[in-house]
C-alpha cells in the first residue's frame, strides 16, 4: 500500500525482514516485545533474554520517520559453572527515508540508515558507534499476499555484517494475518547464521496490533530457535 493510503497500523516487528512502509507524518509508533533465545554451541549453552526489544518511529515528513531503539538483555552461560550477564544493550539511533513508491515489477522501497551508539552498560558496550543500513523492499502480489524483503550491511565489533530477510505475509483476514520468513547475516570470520520463522499478527484496533513468532537456526552457527511476544500502538490513531 502507498504512502498516504496506510490505515491499519503496518510494524516492523516481530519478521526480521524490515519493509518499506513508514510511519505517517505526525505520528508516534511504539513496538515493543520479549524474545527468549538458545543457542548450544562448543560446549556452552546459552540462554538470552531480551526484555523489551524496543523501537520509537516517529512520522517526520511524509518520506521520512525518526528511528530510536534499544533493549535490555539478559544471558545465562553454562558450561559446567554458570555465568549470567545483564544490562542495557546498545542505543540506536537513525532515520528512514521513502525512496519510491511499487510500479509493476519495480518494489517499494525504503532506506534505513541507525548508528548503535557506545551507549549501555559496560558488557554490551559497542567501543566505537557502529553504523547500520538497511534497503527494505516490498511488492504486493495479489490483495491478500505480500512479499517483503531486505539486503542489510552494518559493523559489530568493527567487523562487517552482512545480512539479508524475506517474508511472504498473507492476510486471512481484516484481523489476522501470518508469515513465513527466512532471515541470516555473515560476521567476517565466523560462519553463516540462516534461520526460519512463522510469525502471527492480530490487528486488535487500527492502531493496536499483537504478535508471536517462533523459529530455528537452519545453520550450524544459527541460534537453536528462538520466540517472541509483543506489541506495536500507535498514536494519535
Amino acid at each position: 500500500m502507498g504512502q498516504g493510503e496506510e490505515e491499519k497500523i503496518s510494524s516492523d516487528r516481530p519478521d526480521q525482514s524490515q519493509g518499506p512502509t513508514l510511519v505517517p507524518r505526525h505520528t508516534l509508533q511504539f513496538e515493543a516485545g520479549y524474545l527468549y533465545q538458545r543457542r548450544r554451541q562448543d560446549g556452552l549453552d546459552i540462554r538470552t533474554s531480551a526484555y523489551p526489544t524496543a523501537l520509537l518511529r516517529i512520522g517526520l515528513a511524509e518520506k521520512v520517520e525518526l528511528r530510536l531503539q534499544g533493549a535490555m538483555k539478559d544471558s545465562v552461560i553454562e558450561n559446567g559453572a554458570r555465568r549470567r550477564l545483564e544490562g542495557f544493550g546498545p542505543l540506536s539511533i537513525g532515520a528512514k527515508i521513502h525512496l519510491w513508491e511499487e510500479s509493476g515489477w519495480r518494489p517499494e522501497a525504503a532506506l534505513a540508515a541507525m548508528l548503535a551508539l557506545p551507549v549501555a552498560s559496560r558488557i554490551f558496550r559497542p567501543d566505537n558507534v557502529e553504523p547500520q543500513f538497511n534497503l527494505g523492499l516490498a511488492n504486493a502480489l495479489s490483495e491478500k499476499l505480500d512479499l517483503t524483503y531486505n539486503l542489510g550491511y552494518g559493523w559489530t565489533g568493527g567487523n562487517p555484517v552482512p545480512s539479508y530477510g524475506a517474508n511472504i505475509e498473507r492476510e486471512l483476514s481484516d484481523k489476522l494475518t501470518v508469515y513465513l520468513e527466512a532471515f541470516g547475516s555473515k560476521e567476517k570470520g565466523e560462519p553463516a547464521e540462516h534461520m526460519a520463522d512463522v510469525g502471527l499478527l492480530l490487528l486488535v484496533l487500527p492502531n493496536l496490533q499483537l504478535d508471536l513468532a517462533a523459529g530455528r537456526g537452519l545453520s550450524k552457527a544459527a541460534p537453536d530457535y528462538f520466540v517472541t511476544a509483543g506489541f506495536s500502538g500507535r498514536l494519535p490513531r
